[in-house]
């Protein structure tokens, strides 16, 4: 079973102190959306993003956050390439939700070159080099941080803290899986890696789709079209990777962009602390997150 974790729902909102940021993610039109939040945060330094195998394959990933990145002129936030697929399982993909190449088949221009490899080294050298003073946001399946941290058992007590999207707690209504009635899909997608990252010793924040499916958060038609005409490139980028879902969904729901902001401003959701055991089995309960309630004392 995991130490307690902080499972997170909306509150208010407050400022945050200067933080140093790791992105670890599988662009996908959310993820790409939380990206685009996280340059825009003046308090947010982004050290770097490692992209994982997810809502679509690796490469396509990683050149999505690439995309993103040189779109807006941050072309210089390094992107280092991760897992090809789980620890212990085939991949699952999400293409029917975030299009055959991740970003809702808008044609953002990408980059000529292939994406570098070296995720892992990265994330440890950069949590190594900057010890207690790294925030993880994790919204992909969790394989880098798995191995990463089987292959250093120091690194989890070296970071500050892991901002997870994933999970569903069943603490709200909206708190049911959405890839089996317990799984929500990054957890489903490598169960493995997601037991290795829960029972390490990092603090971790999960934000989960009791928060991310709240039909208070989501992006429907009206604001959809109010961010159209925001003007910039940010919202002008933002407008083109939505438009798939809205036109298919008729709304977005942005769970990747809430952890971003559990990790920035924290005082904006509810937070309560709960032990959490993750699934492995092979059957419907596959990377089911089961919350307990911490035992008093320990």
């Amino acid at each position: 079973m995991s130490p307690p974790q902080q499972i997170s729902a909306p509150k208010s909102l407050v400022e945050s102190e200067m933080s140093k940021v790791l992105l670890d993610m599988d662009p996908g039109i959310d993820d790409a959306l939380a990206l685009l939040l996280a340059v825009s945060l003046p308090e947010l330094e982004l050290l770097g993003v490692t992209t994982v195998a997810g809502n679509t394959v690796v490469e396509k990933t990683s050149v999505n956050a690439r995309r993103v990145l040189e779109y807006v002129g941050r072309g210089e936030v390094p992107v280092y390439a991760g897992a090809s697929g789980p620890m212990a399982r085939l991949l699952t993909t999400a293409e029917h939700v975030h299009g055959q190449d991740g970003l809702g088949e808008a044609g953002i221009p990408g980059p000529i070159d292939p994406p570098q490899a070296g995720a892992l080294q990265f994330l440890s050298e950069t949590i190594k080099k900057n010890p207690h003073e790294v925030t993880i946001v994790a919204t992909g399946p969790l394989t880098n941080l798995g191995l990463a941290f089987l292959l250093n058992h120091r690194l989890p007590s070296l970071v500050k803290e892991i901002v997870i999207m994933g999970g569903a707690y069943h603490l709200t209504p909206y708190g049911r899986g959405n890839i089996t009635p317990l799984s929500e899909f990054n957890i489903y997608t490598d169960p493995e890696a997601a037991k290795i990252v829960f029972e390490s010793n990092a603090p971790l924040t999960c934000v989960g789709l009791d928060v991310t499916t709240n039909p208070s958060v989501k992006i429907d038609s009206q604001r959809y079209r109010e961010i159209s005409r925001l003007g910039g490139r940010k919202a002008e980028l933002a407008s083109k990777i939505m438009k798939y879902q809205i036109e298919r969904f008729g709304e977005i729901e942005v769970h990747d962009v809430l952890a971003v902001a559990a990790a920035m401003q924290p005082a904006m959701f509810q937070m309560v602390e709960m032990n959490v055991q993750v699934l492995t089995n092979n059957d419907a309960s596959r990377g089911a997150t089961i919350p307990f309630k911490p035992k008093e004392g320990g």
